[in-house]
């Protein structure tokens, strides 16, 4: 009875040392760099009508500049694939095929493709403090498309503000598994709660589990026409990561929306679900 006691203390002991003790700041180098791929799907059904779209994405974040307050960190969209289907419509890119990047899509995701983007991050935070736009930037076919309007008004769309900021993630000091916190974010069309959930700590990694729920009201152009929108979603999200550092490794994220938009004087029913995975190395 009594090794049996010593065995389970041991163990809590070893267990103890191994979970890293979560840090007050993100820690980046100068020159770092991290590797970001991104899987999304997508389905949705708007006017009695199904869609589809499946996308992967590549992104390279360097950290160009590190202060004691924030990091500037350059991003590049480095490749894209990406398949949609709707009634009476398909659409499909690869950057890497050379007869895509001739195509009128190409030539929009051109203007996308190996620009470098620089965006500065608080260091004890992980926000978005400024992500300057590349000049030039014009439509391309995938803006056209109503499912990547839709999910580009709801914030799930691969601006690099967005990349760079969902690579880390702190945990509050003193939280530790079973500790919950929460924030949110009001502006003029948008309103977003967030309750984070510190799940468990290890030699693997951090998890914690993060449940948003966004409102939102805006307009969106679909074929030349611009229609009100009111959503609301709701995400779970699963976040793995290195609590010493605040970086992330992986990202799962599950999506469903629900709203209405205003069309030639009716209200249209729209209902979508998306997953997203990233990964971060």
């Amino acid at each position: 009875m009594k090794r049996q006691i010593f065995t389970l203390i041991g163990t809590l002991v070893t267990v103890t040392l191994f979970a890293q003790v979560p840090a007050s700041k993100i820690s980046l180098h100068k020159g770092q760099k991290i590797v970001v791929t991104t899987s999304v799907s997508i389905a949705s059904n708007s006017m009695g009508l199904d869609a589809t779209s499946n996308s992967t994405s590549e992104n390279l974040l360097e950290v160009k500049q590190a202060t004691d307050k924030d990091y500037t960190i350059s991003s590049i969209l480095t490749k894209v694939k990406f398949s949609m289907e709707a009634p009476g419509s398909s659409t499909s890119y690869d950057s890497e095929k050379k007869s895509d990047q001739e195509s009128e899509t190409g030539k929009g995701m051109s203007e996308k493709l190996n620009k470098p983007v620089d965006v500065t991050i608080d260091n004890t935070s992980g926000s978005a403090i400024n992500s300057p736009k590349p000049q030039g930037k014009k439509e391309d076919a995938t803006d056209a498309n109503p499912m990547t309007s839709l999910f580009n008004m709801l914030g799930e769309n691969s601006s690099d503000d967005i990349v760079v900021s969902g690579a880390f993630q702190l945990i509050p000091k003193g939280k530790k598994p079973g500790d919950s916190w929460a924030d949110s974010t009001i502006e003029k069309d948008l309103k977003v709660r967030r309750t984070y959930n510190f799940k468990s700590n290890a030699d693997t990694g951090a998890l914690v589990q993060l449940k948003t729920v966004i409102e939102s009201t805006g307009s969106m152009d679909m074929m030349g026409m611009s229609m009100e929108m009111n959503t609301n979603t709701e995400t779970t999200s699963d976040i793995l990561l290195d609590p010493a550092t605040g970086l992330v490794r992986k990202k799962s994220t599950e999506a469903h929306v629900t709203g209405s938009m205003q069309l030639m004087g009716q209200s249209v029913p729209v209902e979508a679900n998306a997953t997203t995975v990233s990964i971060y190395k």
